[in-house]
């Protein structure tokens, strides 16, 4: 698991490294009501809150949650979420910013196992939106965008 950990973490990284100061005000199309900032400064503080506030001393929003990815994190702590919001809100700036990501091999099966596991849970107390009608319906995508559909993202 760390090691998926450490790819979602360093894709996120990847995304960021990409960013332009005038993309943090870009909608997120899979986020309804959020900008590039929000999914950011979303994204810190769930790891903030699961690795403490000593790391959140930093102004600025790319400095601070580059400075909430540890190197080895503690996988008793959340890996699971943590792991699953970083990859899929990579996945969400990317597509706000009209750039396609590709996952790897084992982001796909990450995603296909949490959502296998997960099941019906993926939409209690609003977790997830479950796409519905045309959206929901898997015919004509690929694997990444099979894999993405229960987590209410679709390009």
């Amino acid at each position: 698991m760390q090691a998926t950990y450490v790819r979602a973490a360093d894709l996120f990284r990847q995304v960021l490294s990409e960013l332009r100061p005038d993309d943090l005000e870009r909608p997120v199309p899979s986020c309804p009501g959020w900008t590039v900032s929000d999914v950011v400064t979303h994204v810190y503080d769930n790891h903030v809150q699961a690795l403490g506030p000593e790391r959140a001393d930093a102004d600025d929003v790319m400095a601070a949650y580059a400075l909430a990815i540890p190197d080895e994190p503690d996988l008793a702590r959340g890996a699971t979420f943590d792991t699953l919001d970083l990859t899929l809100h990579a996945w969400d700036i990317a597509l706000a910013c009209g750039v396609e990501l590709r996952f790897g091999e084992d982001q796909l099966a990450f995603l296909e196992a949490v959502a296998i596991e997960a099941g019906d849970r993926l939409y209690v107390d609003e977790g997830f939106a479950r796409l519905e009608g045309e959206d929901a319906n898997p015919s004509g995508l690929d694997r990444q965008g099979i894999a993405l559909l229960p987590f209410g993202r679709r390009r």
